[in-house]
């Protein structure tokens, strides 16, 4: 029995890092066989509808640059990269016992051919944070240990201007697999030239927990091309506890240059069962610069903590990250 325990606990990772090498073996293969720039047929573009695109790329222009640059997952729903992978090599100090931590995150995804970009294969280190849509909640990324990873298919059914959708299915876990399937609609809504909100709603289903559903709130602001404001609410009922689990998030993001950005975030999370309680509330501030390569970023993030478990006395935290992108558009 410790032999097959041996076995399970080092399958999951083996399995992943097969799909890992897939990924990155079918996207350096693949050859550049699109067509040149300009080869596509070209028509005459009206001033309303230059006008419109220039609302737009104003309004969205800051958001999507610094969550690009800060590697939130939100930037790959956006720019739809053909391949990309994220490998985050993650120290976390914390004043609350047992809470400091080490580990390695990753996600990525790579679209199948022939399928007019719509199919994609993925992967993950926290199968749960990304089928429930916790991740781009803002809190995930605190959580390094603890983490299932997992493989699975997206298809993305509908993306139209402020609307998408998608179903997915795949694996986590090692020799004794549980199953996962999600279904995502976003709708993205322009209130001015430099405003809009986001609305992600996520039905999902695991084998092991049951089912479950969750919807996310931003809104955002962009006051300038170099500056984000953005408020995030995020609720997720599951049926494993019958309760909800929530959290509310205030960022605030800057690029000081090309290679430079920083941002500060406050928030708050808890949960309704078995008791409704706050868990935790917490502010932080973080520097992320590019150096050496393109693909590179390290991260310095000191803050505070305020936890239940301590009756909210506050407590530092800091944590510095390495992260190293792969990315094929």
């Amino acid at each position: 029995m410790g032999e097959f325990s041996r076995v399970g606990k080092w399958a999951a990772p083996a399995f992943q890092a097969v799909a890992l090498l897939l990924m990155v073996t079918w996207s350096t293969a693949q050859g550049d066989d699109g067509l040149p720039e300009g080869s596509g047929d070209e028509v005459g573009v009206s001033w309303y509808d230059g006008g419109h695109d220039y609302v737009t790329d104003r309004l969205q222009r800051a958001a999507v640059w610094l969550d690009d640059f800060f590697g939130d997952p939100r930037a790959e729903k956006e720019k739809q990269a053909s391949a990309y992978m994220h490998v985050v090599l993650d120290a976390f100090y914390s004043g609350v016992e047992d809470q400091s931590e080490n580990g390695v995150r990753f996600r990525g995804g790579v679209d199948l051919p022939k399928l007019d970009r719509r199919l994609r294969l993925l992967v993950t280190s926290d199968a749960d944070s990304t089928v429930t849509g916790r991740e781009l909640a803002g809190t995930a990324k605190d959580d390094v240990k603890d983490t299932d990873g997992a493989v699975g298919l997206s298809y993305l059914f509908r993306d139209r201007p402020g609307h998408k959708f998608s179903l997915g299915g795949g694996l986590s876990g090692g020799l004794s697999p549980a199953l996962l399937l999600a279904g995502r609609y976003v709708h993205t809504r322009h209130w001015t030239t430099n405003t809009a909100s986001h609305v992600t709603s996520t039905v999902y289903w695991k084998s092991e927990d049951g089912p479950g559903v969750s919807t996310l709130l931003d809104y955002e602001w962009s006051p300038d091309a170099d500056t984000l404001w953005r408020t995030t609410l995020f609720g997720n009922y599951k049926e494993e506890i019958r309760g909800l689990e929530w959290s509310a998030q205030a960022k605030w993001a800057k690029r000081l240059d090309s290679k430079t950005a920083i941002n500060v975030r406050a928030g708050f999370q808890g949960q309704t069962e078995p008791n409704s309680v706050l868990g935790e509330g917490w502010l932080k501030f973080l520097y992320r610069r590019n150096f050496l390569r393109p693909w590179l970023f390290y991260e310095l993030e000191p803050g505070f903590s305020w936890p239940e478990s301590l009756d909210y006395r506050g407590e530092p935290t800091f944590a510095v990250r390495l992260e190293i992108q792969f990315r094929r558009d």
